[in-house]
């Protein structure tokens, strides 16, 4: 018998192949040992809570972070159910969002500390499948949140002090003005509360309506370089003195115009007496170069001004201040602002006082 170099051949790269093979099955079985550990490592050291429980809800897998925060042995938590651990909202609840989303992401819940205390987290969790789709369990992470959310309780009761604050010091100045002006008093209470129906029912947002909330209550602070004789004059002003008169909304925005409110009073309180048309003042304004704030303060300036007592005439009939602003709507008064104030007092049964 001949001897056949290629069989030899054969038997070689048959043999080089079985050793290719095992030599990759060897570098992925090491691949995934170190996959396994980076994660491993990972799991056991990550400062959030990591978990896997089964399909009953029965804690089965949890890193350090879940016993150092909420503060039970290990031993306890095996014997433990996720939903006993949820109470805002209740266990069952979280996990029916769970399951029937497949996934959620930042899911605000509450978790029961042993010590009895509840804890803030943010939970992104997942629904474990099998091939078939049978749920096999689930698996997440909480996110402890409870430092920002006791943070933002802070920030949220200090925005409250120095709103607060803020009110207390818009009624002072307020009453400053109705003290040198005694035929006024109540007249920027009411502007404010005609002024904010009017913006509510026009469905601005509520910064807006706050600002005019603020700057209504102080609209006339530029009175006070008024001489209280001429405020008080119980006859009609001379051309000199309506002049005067029409300096204040000028002093209250020299006044006002270094507070830094969250809203633009200064320039509202400015605005307050311009008109569509432009026969306004200080600055002769025309229609939506005037703030919407300050067409909503004007209005509701001229409706509690006509249907208030003056020194130089009785209170006129709120029908008499209505009919001035529709006969005027888009001439000197925005017509929307105009149609917002009728629908209160018309429709909708709104009184000053």
């Amino acid at each position: 018998m001949m001897y056949d170099p290629t069989k030899d051949a054969g038997r070689d790269a048959g043999a080089s192949k079985a050793a290719s093979r095992s030599a990759g099955r060897n570098d992925a079985r090491e691949a995934l040992r170190e996959s396994e550990a980076r994660y491993r490592f990972l799991f056991e050291n990550s400062r959030d809570m990591i978990y896997f429980s089964s399909v009953e809800g029965d804690l089965l897998q949890f890193n350090s972070a879940l016993v150092e925060t909420l503060g039970y042995t290990r031993e306890e938590l095996l014997a433990t159910k996720l939903e006993a651990l949820c109470i805002n909202p209740p266990g069952r609840e979280f996990l029916d969002q769970v399951r029937g989303r497949d996934f959620v992401k930042d899911y605000p819940v509450s978790l029961k500390r042993k010590d009895g205390k509840a804890i803030s987290v943010l939970a992104t969790a997942c629904v474990m499948r099998d091939q078939k789709g049978m749920i096999l369990g689930y698996q997440g992470i909480f996110q402890d949140v409870t430092g920002q959310r006791l943070a933002e309780e802070k920030i949220r009761k200090s925005c409250e002090n120095l709103k607060k604050s803020i009110e207390d010091t818009i009624r002072a100045i307020a009453l400053t003005v109705e003290i040198r002006d005694p035929y006024t008093a109540g007249h920027h209470t009411r502007v404010a509360k005609l002024a904010c129906a009017i913006a509510r029912e026009m469905g601005v947002s509520g910064e807006q309506v706050d600002g005019v909330k603020t700057a209504a209550a102080i609209h006339d602070i530029g009175k006070i370089s008024i001489p209280a004789e001429i405020l008080s004059k119980p006859g009609r002003m001379n051309e000199i003195e309506f002049s005067l008169i029409r300096t204040h909304p000028q002093v209250g925005f020299e006044i006002l115009k270094t507070i830094e409110f969250p809203w633009p009073v200064a320039e509202i309180v400015l605005q307050h007496h311009e008109r569509m048309n432009g026969t306004g003042y200080p600055s002769g304004l025309l229609g939506a170069e005037i703030l919407l704030e300050a067409r909503i303060l004007g209005v509701a300036d001229v409706v509690e001004a006509m249907a208030s007592h003056r020194p130089y005439r009785p209170a006129l009939p709120i029908a008499e201040a209505l009919r001035e602003i529709a006969c005027n709507r888009g001439i000197l008064y925005d017509p929307e602002v105009v149609d917002a104030c009728l629908n209160l007092f018309q429709k909708k049964g709104f009184k000053l006082d």
